[in-house]
């Protein structure tokens, strides 16, 4: 008995040591950052996969935490802020968050080098030396990979990113900033997700990403994959809010861009060396800039890309809706089913006016309304020749509360039909020149929630519209109105 009773001793502290030393080993993963001289300590580690790195709510950080190693599929690293309190991981969008400030003097708060399968989640940045003046080139987040073929499932999310850079204009700084770089191994990202920031104050652009494959016309040209931009509101930045390049089936979406390009001209929101781009539930206002460089408008298809899809979004208080790049390869555009609210100066820009490279641009089914002492042309002039080409354009409503011009001239190569004209004077085939079109317009307002199907309901045609099943059909347009609903065999002129 006693010889028994001996070995099941032993065999129970053999069983507790093992699992004492499983715990042990398993909590080697997570790393608790609660102080400065962590902070210091833990930057630039590299992280093994499974890791879990949480910053102690409530404690404000200063300088740059250089983030290295890489998760797995099945063993994801992550970033986020945790509660003291409870040693709790705080995996959602809080008030409270960490907060990492780089005080103007780092590159970046946040740096990931080389890193696959990582999450930043739920921390708040920002990198000033407390003033509004130029501090550099600075970023806020800042994600880098070099040579190293394939980086898979990188996500930032519910971060809050302000006050970065100072008054300062510029592309490759900001907010959030993604960049491939290197020449002598082709790299990308896979699975790429940016997803309900907030970022706000900053100088560059808020959301943007770079390659050195990045030419499309080049055989080099190495896409990425799987890259969402969602649901991030965005105010107040040094240049655009967006700027998405470099991808093959990228999806920008629910997204707000307030307020951009303070300090250099820009669009809002821009695709670029893009392949199949969509660009839907976006909504883009403020983007007005002075009246010396007025090149500032709500989206752009910009040029070097194929296939961009614009639809569904809503465009208000720009300079104008949309700008057009017509130089080099930029082909096959179809802006379709977005609303367009009292633009300060008109519809589109097409740009780079000695360049014809653009081919293939479809524009049907959106509504163009302009309020009294709003814009008064279609076609906005910017200070240079700027003549629309190779554009249809059908089923669309171009509305003026006061007398309206179309500014430059379409080029032969465009054409109009089913169209609506009020206050301006009508373009091609079965044109309608009635007033009597919507519910209630222009009253769009700001900041609305773009998932509700009654959302902009002012923009419906009244009942007895000259609109209603006027427009004529069109291939491949998407399946649905702006609200979501079924398009009709006989589409209305509009949105709805």
């Amino acid at each position: 008995m006693k010889t028994i009773t001996t070995h099941k001793l032993l065999l129970i502290a053999l069983i507790i040591l093992t699992t004492c030393n499983s715990n042990i080993e398993k909590n080697k993963s997570i790393f608790y950052i609660d102080n400065q001289e962590n902070f210091d300590k833990y930057s630039g580690t590299e992280f093994p996969e499974g890791s879990k790195v949480l910053f102690a709510n409530g404690v404000k950080f200063q300088g740059q935490f250089v983030i290295k190693g890489s998760g797995s599929e099945k063993n994801p690293n992550i970033v986020t802020s945790y509660n003291p309190a409870n040693k709790k991981a705080l995996l959602e969008d809080t008030q409270n968050k960490t907060v990492i400030n780089g005080l103007g003097k780092v590159e970046a708060p946040i740096f990931l080098y080389n890193g696959q399968h990582w999450e930043i989640n739920n921390i708040e940045v920002t990198n000033t030396d407390g003033t509004i003046n130029d501090q550099g080139k600075l970023k806020g987040i800042y994600v880098v990979t070099e040579n190293a073929g394939i980086l898979n499932n990188v996500t930032i999310k519910n971060c809050y990113i302000h006050n970065v850079n100072g008054n300062i204009g510029g592309k490759w700084h900001g907010g959030i900033q993604i960049q491939v770089i290197g020449d002598s191994i082709k790299t990308k990202f896979h699975k790429l997700l940016i997803e309900n920031n907030v970022i706000k104050d900053v100088g560059g652009v808020g959301i943007g990403n770079q390659s050195s494959w990045r030419d499309i016309d080049k055989e080099t040209y190495y896409p990425w994959t799987e890259f969402v931009i969602r649901g991030n509101f965005i105010e107040r930045t040094g240049r655009n809010s967006i700027i998405l390049r470099n991808a093959i089936d990228p999806l920008i979406e629910y997204n707000v861009a307030a307020a951009s390009s303070r300090y250099d001209t820009g669009h809002s929101i821009v695709n670029f060396n893009t392949i199949n781009c969509v660009v839907q539930y976006n909504e883009a206002y403020g983007n007005v800039g002075d009246s010396s460089h007025n090149e500032r408008g709500g989206f752009d298809a910009d040029y070097k890309s194929r296939g961009t899809i614009i639809q569904y979004n809503y465009s208000h208080d720009n300079n104008w809706f949309c700008g057009i790049m017509r130089r080099g390869i930029n082909s096959d555009i179809t802006i379709r089913y977005n609303i367009s609210q009292h633009e300060l100066l008109g519809s589109y820009l097409y740009g780079f006016p000695t360049e014809f490279g653009l081919k293939e641009v479809k524009v049907y089914n959106n509504v163009h309304y302009f309020g009294k002492g709003k814009g008064n042309q279609v076609f906005v002039e910017g200070g240079k020749v700027r003549h629309p080409i190779e554009t249809s354009f059908k089923n669309n409503i171009f509305y003026f509360e006061d007398e309206a011009g179309w500014g430059f001239e379409p080029e032969d190569s465009c054409d109009f039909s089913n169209n609506v004209f009020f206050n301006i004077s009508s373009k091609g085939e079965n044109a309608i020149t009635s007033n009597k079109i919507f519910v209630n317009p222009g009253k769009g307002g700001t900041n609305i929630d773009m998932r509700d199907p009654l959302r902009l309901s002012g923009y419906k045609l009244i009942e007895s519209s000259p609109a209603i099943k006027y427009g004529i059909q069109i291939e491949n347009n998407g399946g649905k109105d702006f609200s979501g609903g079924t398009l009709n065999v006989l589409p209305n002129i509009g949105v709805y």
